[in-house]
């Protein structure tokens, strides 16, 4: 389980958050923009020094002010994606994956094969990131942060700058993450229906504080449409829903089939 509790202070701005989300699942930070996501998830990695926190994973403690405790970013152990993809533009895409890969002592229990295979950007190896999509490079950027062989990702609202159809693909692919690696996830976003999709627990910030958390059916009311599949295409199914072409995670369904989606 990862146990979070801060309070401090940014100027003006207050932090006072608390809250516990799954081991094995993604916790959505969930809110309007200066609600305090992102700073929380600066906390949690190590990249700001709260005045009070507790931070912890499982038994393994990050942050402890109480006890003048704080590991560095680096030894906490833990994958980042930000909204830009922030690779090495110099490196083609198999560099900037080994990147993490070489540098990290952890056992090496996230295969590259595996995960250039989960995230089917082999045939980009050898690309350069600016011959890249926007979603091809975030792809390539979740990559190089799970190789890094993290006990914890975190996601800092990675598919806000792309179209509905990338924005669509990422998302599946981050849902095959979760099923594949029971790695605990925290998912960042301001989108209603990407904490829906994508959320064990949806913790919901306003000003800095938690306002609510829990399911994400119980913290954000679904609505549902008929749509009929249109096409199946990897991990990833498109679907005519009220007149438009949505990219969705598979669904289980032949082409021409009539489904009901929820979010």
């Amino acid at each position: 389980m990862l146990s979070v509790a801060i309070r401090t202070t940014f100027g003006r701005f207050e932090l006072d958050v608390a809250f516990d989300g799954p081991g094995d699942g993604i916790t959505v930070l969930f809110g309007p923009s200066g609600a305090g996501k992102s700073a929380t998830l600066a906390a949690i990695a190590g990249l700001s020094r709260p005045a009070n926190a507790r931070i912890a994973l499982g038994e393994r403690v990050l942050t402890d002010t109480a006890v003048r405790k704080s590991l560095p970013a680096e030894r906490r152990r833990i994958g980042i994606v930000h909204q830009e993809a922030r690779l090495f533009p110099h490196m083609p895409v198999r560099r900037n994956l080994l990147y993490g890969w070489r540098r990290t002592r952890a056992e090496k229990r996230i295969g590259f094969d595996e995960m250039i295979d989960v995230l089917a950007i082999r045939h980009l190896l050898d690309r350069r990131p600016h011959d890249l999509s926007g979603g091809e490079r975030q792809r390539v950027a979740i990559g190089r942060a799970m190789l890094s062989q993290p006990d914890l990702l975190l996601l800092d609202e990675p598919v806000s700058a792309l179209d509905s159809d990338r924005r669509g693909a990422v998302l599946a692919f981050v849902q095959d993450l979760k099923r594949r690696f029971a790695l605990p996830m925290v998912y960042v976003t301001h989108s209603a229906d990407e904490a829906r999709l994508l959320g064990d627990v949806v913790v919901r910030l306003e000003d800095g504080r938690v306002t609510g958390a829990g399911p994400a059916g119980a913290m954000l009311p679904t609505r549902s449409l008929t749509g009929v599949v249109v096409a199946q295409d990897g991990a990833t199914t498109r679907v005519l829903l009220d007149g438009r072409d949505v990219v969705l995670p598979r669904i289980d369904a032949a082409v021409g089939a009539s489904v009901r989606v929820g979010w």
